[in-house]
């Protein structure tokens, strides 16, 4: 299966799976106009799938939990891109390509999908940045049969303070850099393990779409309001 992945939910990625085969990819890790990245992000690879003969067979995007504008800009995207190449648009839970990525990078990562708890040394806790002196939390507990990772709780908004009362074993993700007097180091400082990037994103949906999961629609998790509303006088003209 072939599948194209879009996330904006923190950094702003594209990426083109084969499999589990990145084919090609780019990430902007700093990104801030997501809008300016994606388009031609999404023209390269495209055209670096053409060049071997791969079209889509699926487009996913990142659902969050991120911020109201970062999480549009690649969820429209996505969706235009599954119109012009005709094929089915769904959405991921952006902390799931995080948590398949952490799991991955351990031999010994658990396939029972009991819960757990966020204390339990085989428990994958995802921290990014949610603004506002905030993290957005999930925890999971392993890796199902179809080698997914098994939600525990959340994902939610949480102040570091309350995240870290739930001792987090496995850390991973950018939430961990920002408050790491409260929460401790994340286990991997690359990037890549910081946030969610498209290539793992797009390695979730090819597993859960192959052994005949359903994946959500593309309806964002904002958690709460946006940063920005409009003023009482704007909402007035406008209704």
């Amino acid at each position: 299966m072939i599948v194209l992945a879009i996330d904006t939910s923190a950094a702003a990625s594209v990426a083109l799976v084969e499999g589990e085969r990145l084919v090609s990819d780019r990430t902007e890790f700093a990104a801030r106009r997501h809008v300016e990245f994606v388009g031609p992000a999404l023209a390269e690879v495209l055209a670096d799938g053409r060049a071997e003969g791969l079209v889509p067979d699926a487009v996913v995007v990142g659902i969050g939990p991120g911020p109201f504008t970062g999480l549009r800009a690649g969820i429209a995207a996505g969706i235009g891109a599954a119109l012009g190449v005709g094929a089915p648009v769904h959405g991921v839970v952006s902390h799931d390509a995080l948590a398949l990525r952490a799991f991955a990078a351990t031999s010994d990562a658990s396939t029972d999908p009991a819960a757990v708890t966020g204390s339990d040394p085989a428990a994958v806790t995802i921290a990014t940045d949610a603004r506002r002196r905030e993290v957005y939390a999930t925890t999971y507990s392993g890796l199902d049969e179809a080698g997914l990772p098994v939600p525990a709780s959340g994902p939610a908004a949480l102040f570091p303070v309350d995240l870290a009362e739930r001792r987090p074993a496995r850390r991973v993700g950018r939430g961990f850099v920002l408050y790491r007097d409260v929460l401790g180091d994340p286990e991997d400082g690359d990037p890549n393990a910081l946030d969610p990037t498209a290539a793992w994103l797009a390695r979730f949906a090819h597993r859960a779409l192959s052994s005949g999961r359903a994946l959500p629609g593309t309806e964002p998790l904002y958690l709460r309001e946006p940063d920005a509303k409009p003023s009482a006088r704007r909402e007035t003209l406008l209704s």
